[in-house]
C-alpha cells in the first residue's frame, strides 16, 4: 500500500531528529515496554485468583496473586501518570527542534526564495504543519510510539487468548482483514483532504495578512466587498476539505466501534455457553473478554495511524520544499578598516524567466562622505539598483566591491554592519519603538540622538508600542522608525529608497541637516523623486531603462535639461 511508502518516507525525515534526542527516545521506549507488561499481565493475574476462588482454594498461592495484582496495580498506575507527561515532554522538545532547523533554514535562504513562499504560506508550515491538528511535533514522538505499543500489546494479547481458547480467538480477529480493507481504500481520500486543507490554510493566510496589513488601501478603494469574497470562497474551500477530514476519521472511528460490538456479543453469547458446559473456566472466560476488550484501543489506534501517517506526509512534503530552497552562499570575509569607497562595475541584472535587462551595464564609484542621489521615472530601474548595491539581489553580470572587497564575499555579519538599506516597503514589527530600532543589537550610541538624527519626534515615545507592519502609524512615522533603524549602529554607507517621499517638506529638510550631524562621514545612496533630496546629493546618476543616462549635480542637470525638470514637477 501507498502507505507504507508514506511511512518509510516520513520515518527517515525524523531520524535526524531522534538521533539528536536519542536519550528522551530511550526513556519513552524503556517506559512504553513496562506499560506494555504490566497492562498484559493483569487479565492473567485475575485469571488465577478467579479461578482459585471459585475452586474453594484460597490458598497463599492466590494470596500471592493478589499481591502481585495490588504491586502491578500501583506501577500501572505510577507509569500511566510518567509515560504521558515523558511523552509530552519529547513531543514539546522534537516540535521545537523542527521548529527551529527550518526558521534558521528560512532565514539563510536567498531573496528569490521568498518570490515563491509568501509569508502568510510559511507561518502555516511553522503553525499548522508543525504544531497543528495531528501535528508533526506529536508525530515525531507519541504518533510513532503508540501505535507501536499498541502493535504489541495487539500480538500479545492475541497470543494468550489463543492459549485460552482458539476458537473464540478466530471468531474475535475475523473483523481485522475488513478494517485493513476499508484502511487501504480511504488512503488517497485522505491525502487529498489533508493536503487541500493545508494548502486552502496557507491561502487563508495569506489573504489576511494582505488584507490587514493594507487595510487602509482595502477601505480607501472600496475593496471590502472583494476581500470578503476572496476570503469566503477560501474558506468554503477549507470547509469542504475539513467535511471530508472529519468524514474519513467517523467513518474509521464508527466502523470500528460496530465490529467491535458485533464480536463482543458474539463472543460473550459463545463464552458463556463454553462456561456453563465446562469448556472453560470462568477465570479464562473473564480473561478473555479483558484482553478482547483491550484489544478494540489498540486496533483503533493502528488503524489511526495509518491515518496519521498521510497527514505526517503532506506536512513533511511542505516542509521539505523549505528545505530544498537555495541557501545563500557562505560568506567568510570581512573588511576590517574604514570603509573608504563603493565601487559598482558593469552591473547587469534581469528577472529570471525575462529577455530584457532591468539594470545594464551601470558603473560609479562613491567616496567616504559623498551622498549620491538616484533619480529616474517610476520603471526605471532605482530600486533594482539599490538592492544589488545592497546585497539583497546579486547581479547576473559585474560587481559591487567595498575597498576593493567584492560585497558578495562578505559574510552576513560584516555586510550588516557596513550596511544600513531602508527600502519602500517598510516592515515594522509589533513591540516598543525602541525595540523596533535596536533589533536586539545593543550599541553604545544613545537612543535620543538616533531620535534626533531620523527625525523620529515626540509622538514617537520610546515605550510606543508599535503594532505588526506599522498599523497605527502615519507614513512618515513609518519611515522615520525605519530610517532610525538603518543608522542606529552608524553604518558607513545608508542607502535609502524613496523613503523620504513620506515625509512632509519642512521634515525632510530637517531630516537631512540632523543626519549629517549625525553621520557626516558616512556614504548616502538615495533613490529619490523629491526635489528637496535632490538638492542636497553631491552627485546624481540619472537613471533611464535601467541604464544611466546622465550624471552631474541636481543644479546642472535641472538647468540644462528639460526632461530632467519634469521629473520633478510631478510631485
Amino acid at each position: 500500500m501507498a502507505v507504507f511508502s508514506a511511512g518509510k518516507h516520513v520515518l527517515a525525515w525524523f531520524k535526524p531528529y531522534w538521533l539528536r534526542r536519542w536519550r528522551g527516545i530511550s526513556l519513552v521506549i524503556l517506559l512504553t515496554i513496562l506499560s506494555i507488561a504490566m497492562s498484559t499481565a493483569y487479565p492473567l493475574l485475575f485469571k488465577y485468583v478467579i479461578d482459585s476462588i471459585i475452586a474453594g482454594e484460597a490458598t497463599s498461592t492466590s494470596q500471592k496473586f493478589i499481591w502481585m495484582i495490588l504491586g502491578v496495580g500501583i506501577a500501572r498506575t505510577f507509569t500511566r501518570w510518567l509515560l504521558p507527561s515523558t511523552r509530552y515532554v519529547m513531543n514539546l522538545t522534537l516540535g521545537k527542534d523542527i521548529k527551529l532547523f527550518h526558521f534558521d533554514s528560512v532565514l539563510k535562504k536567498k531573496p528569490t526564495f521568498f518570490n515563491k513562499f509568501r509569508s502568510g504560506d510559511l507561518i502555516t508550515r511553522f503553525s499548522d504543519d508543525i504544531d497543528g491538528d495531528l501535528k508533526l511535533s506529536w508525530f515525531a514522538n507519541s504518533g510513532i510510539m503508540r501505535p507501536i505499543e499498541a502493535g504489541f500489546t495487539l500480538l500479545f494479547s492475541i497470543a494468550v487468548m489463543m492459549t485460552l481458547h482458539w476458537k473464540l480467538t478466530l471468531i474475535a480477529v475475523s473483523p481485522l482483514p475488513l478494517i485493513i480493507w476499508i484502511m487501504s481504500k480511504t488512503e488517497s481520500i485522505q491525502h487529498k483532504a489533508y493536503l487541500q486543507r493545508q494548502e486552502s490554510t496557507s491561502q487563508t493566510n495569506n489573504i489576511l495578512e494582505s488584507a490587514f496589513s493594507s487595510l487602509r488601501i482595502v477601505i480607501g478603494y472600496a475593496m471590502e466587498s472583494a476581500q470578503g469574497n476572496l476570503f469566503k470562497s477560501n474558506i468554503e474551500d477549507r470547509k469542504s476539505a475539513e467535511e471530508r477530514v472529519v468524514f474519513v476519521r467517523s467513518l474509521l472511528e464508527s466502523v470500528g466501534s460496530l465490529v467491535n460490538q458485533i464480536g463482543l456479543v458474539i463472543i460473550l453469547f459463545l463464552g458463556g455457553f463454553y462456561v456453563v458446559n465446562n469448556i472453560i473456566s470462568m477465570g479464562d472466560f473473564y480473561a478473555f473478554i479483558a484482553y478482547m476488550s483491550g484489544i478494540t484501543e489498540p486496533i483503533w489506534t493502528i488503524s489511526w495511524f495509518f491515518v496519521s501517517i498521510n497527514v505526517a506526509k503532506v506536512s513533511v512534503n511542505r516542509l521539505e520544499e523549505i528545505e530544498q530552497g537555495e541557501n545563500r552562499d557562505v560568506k567568510t570575509s570581512t573588511i576590517d578598516s574604514e570603509v573608504e569607497s563603493l565601487e559598482t562595475k558593469n552591473l547587469t541584472y534581469k528577472f529570471p524567466d525575462e529577455d530584457d535587462d532591468v539594470i545594464r551595464d551601470i558603473s560609479f564609484s562613491v567616496r567616504r562622505g559623498e551622498k549620491i542621489g538616484i533619480v529616474g521615472e517610476v520603471g526605471s530601474g532605482k530600486t533594482i539598483l539599490l538592492q544589488l548595491i545592497s546585497g539583497w539581489l546579486t547581479p547576473d553580470s559585474g560587481s559591487v566591491n567595498i575597498n576593493n572587497h567584492s560585497l558578495h564575499t562578505l559574510n552576513d555579519e560584516s555586510k550588516a554592519s557596513i550596511i544600513g538599506y531602508v527600502p519602500q516597503e517598510i516592515q515594522l514589527f509589533s513591540g516598543s519603538l525602541i525595540e523596533n530600532i535596536h533589533m536586539g543589537r545593543l550599541t553604545d550610541f544613545e537612543i535620543d540622538d538616533i531620535k534626533k538624527a531620523s527625525v523620529i519626534g515626540d509622538e514617537l515615545s520610546n515605550d510606543k508600542i508599535v503594532e505588526q507592519g506599522g498599523i497605527g502609524l502615519s507614513g512618515g512615522q513609518r519611515a522615520r522608525a525605519a530610517i532610525a533603524r538603518a543608522i542606529y549602529a552608524k553604518p558607513p554607507i545608508l542607502i535609502l529608497d524613496d523613503v523620504t517621499s513620506a515625509l512632509d517638506l519642512n521634515t525632510e529638510k530637517q531630516f537631512w541637516k540632523a543626519l549629517k550631524r549625525f553621520n557626516p562621514e558616512a556614504m548616502y545612496l538615495v533613490a529619490t523623486h523629491r526635489e528637496a533630496t535632490a538638492e542636497v546629493m553631491d552627485r546624481v546618476i540619472w537613471i533611464e531603462k535601467g541604464e544611466i543616462y546622465k550624471v552631474g549635480t541636481h543644479h546642472d542637470l535641472i538647468k540644462e535639461y528639460e526632461f530632467y525638470r519634469d521629473l520633478f514637477a510631478k510631485e
